[in-house]
């Protein structure tokens, strides 16, 4: 995980009395056979990244005899603050009850990774992964990186997958290389111009 640079977290809403934070309704997409919500507005792309989601438990189900139960939340960063887990916005994350998090965005962390790349990218390499990625709104120089972060989703969920089953690698690298080679495998078959993006 990227360090992220801004000096202080966000701060959470404030909690009521009984120190329960105050929650809007979230508007729940029907077509999946788990449960989905998103912020309003968003249902598009709560949608798109269900539906990557729902690949890759299939793909888990098809290939190691076993997916992830899932439940997702994708959230705006207002209702980010009411009911993610993790204070920077857009970490992809499981909550403690469960849920798999996403942004609507992509998280803020993408953003210091593009600056990263224009400081240290010699220029026609840069120029490379541009050509591949597009070029990022803000910066206006480095790669935007959006669509390469919402491809992960497979990666998150066969992530799910090892910690609901208590599967105990024995160093990180080998949980990190199964759900790379998850996300690899299901974009192969979904998605080849997102395996573009992690090539």
């Amino acid at each position: 995980m990227f360090v992220q640079t801004t000096t202080s977290p966000p701060l959470r809403a404030p909690a009521s009395a009984d120190g329960i934070r105050p929650r809007a309704a979230l508007v729940s997409i029907e077509g999946f056979p788990f449960a989905v919500q998103s912020s309003a507005g968003a249902e598009r792309t709560a949608r798109r990244i269900a539906q990557r989601a729902l690949a890759t438990r299939d793909f888990l189900h098809r290939v190691v005899g076993v997916g992830p139960r899932l439940s997702l939340r994708v959230l705006d960063r207002k209702d980010w603050l009411r009911y993610a887990d993790d204070d920077w916005y857009g970490a992809p994350h499981v909550s403690h009850d469960g849920e798999l998090i996403f942004g609507t965005e992509q998280a803020d962390e993408w953003d210091d990774v593009s600056d990263y790349l224009v400081r240290r990218m010699p220029a026609r390499e840069l120029a490379r992964l541009v050509a591949v990625h597009g070029v990022d709104a803000r910066n206006r120089r480095g790669p935007s990186l959006d669509r390469f972060a919402e491809s992960r989703v497979a990666h998150d969920v066969a992530r799910l997958l090892i910690a609901q089953q208590r599967i105990v690698c024995p160093s990180r690298w080998l949980e990190e290389a199964f759900a790379s080679y998850v996300l690899v495998a299901v974009l192969g078959a979904t998605d080849p111009s997102g395996l573009r993006l992690v090539g």
